[in-house]
Order: C-alpha cells, then sequence, then structure tokens
C-alpha cells in the first residue's frame, strides 16, 4: 500500500495564513478574527517570527472546528491557562495560523487502495507536520 502526502514547505507556511490575537489577563477574545475560516476544520499551524510554534487538527464535533479549537488556545479562560496559551501570550511578535482545510488534505494526501477518511488525513498531516517542524508547543 502506498501513500503519497504532499507537504507544505517552511517558507509557504510562514508566508501564508492571517494574525491572530492571543487575549491574556482576563481580556476577550472573538472568533471574528478568524472571518470565513472559524467555522472550518483540517490541520493549522500557528508560527510568529519565523518559528512554528504549534501544529494541531480540528475535526467534528462539539470543539472541532478552527474557531474554538483556537479559542481554546487564544484565550486565557477557555485554555485554562494551557502550556500553550502561555507560549502563545509570550509572544513578541504577531501570531500567524495557517489552516489547510479538510478539501486541502484531500489534495495533498493520494491514499492510494487505502481507504483514509479526512479525519484520518488530518491526523496523519498533523503528525508529520509536528515530526518534520518540531513545534515548542508540541513537545511533551
Amino acid at each position: 500500500m502506498n501513500v503519497t502526502v504532499t507537504i507544505p514547505i517552511k517558507a509557504q507556511i510562514l508566508s501564508g495564513g492571517f494574525e491572530v490575537h492571543a487575549a491574556s489577563d482576563g481580556a476577550s477574545w472573538s472568533k471574528a478574527q478568524l472571518g470565513e475560516y472559524s467555522g472550518k476544520s483540517g490541520v493549522y499551524v500557528l508560527q510568529a517570527n519565523g518559528k512554528i510554534l504549534y501544529v494541531g487538527k480540528t475535526t467534528i464535533g462539539d470543539y472541532g472546528n478552527f474557531g474554538e479549537r483556537l479559542r481554546r488556545h487564544f484565550h486565557e479562560k477557555a485554555s485554562q491557562n494551557s502550556r500553550v496559551h502561555k507560549l502563545l501570550v509570550s509572544q513578541t511578535t504577531p501570531i500567524r495560523a495557517y489552516l489547510l482545510d479538510l478539501e486541502d488534505l484531500d489534495m495533498l494526501i493520494d491514499h492510494g487502495s487505502a481507504s483514509l477518511t479526512r479525519e484520518r488525513k488530518a491526523l496523519v498531516m498533523e503528525q508529520l507536520l509536528i515530526g518534520i517542524y518540531e513545534p515548542e508547543g508540541n513537545a511533551e
């Protein structure tokens, strides 16, 4: 069985996406800043100052869209002051989010004769990006 994956190069990730602002010290945070991406699902990369900070995935369910996942990273109370939230609010330069939505993943992953759902494709891409870029926020 062969599975072929096209992985975005770091320059593509760093030059793409859009700014996302973190909220700390009880400040509010709005999914509206994500625009049309808020309700999407897929694999996302958070980066600042040329450094990939975190790679995550969104799939389905109550907390399975991009807006909900980012709210849980960027809003202090929703994150329960997590390690990822602390990393994000410690950045001195703007944070950018890059999203490969589920449709993008269909084009980037040729599953050949294997049977892979979109959610499994997201898992494959997330793990490959973490393995390649070794983001600080994904370190144990």
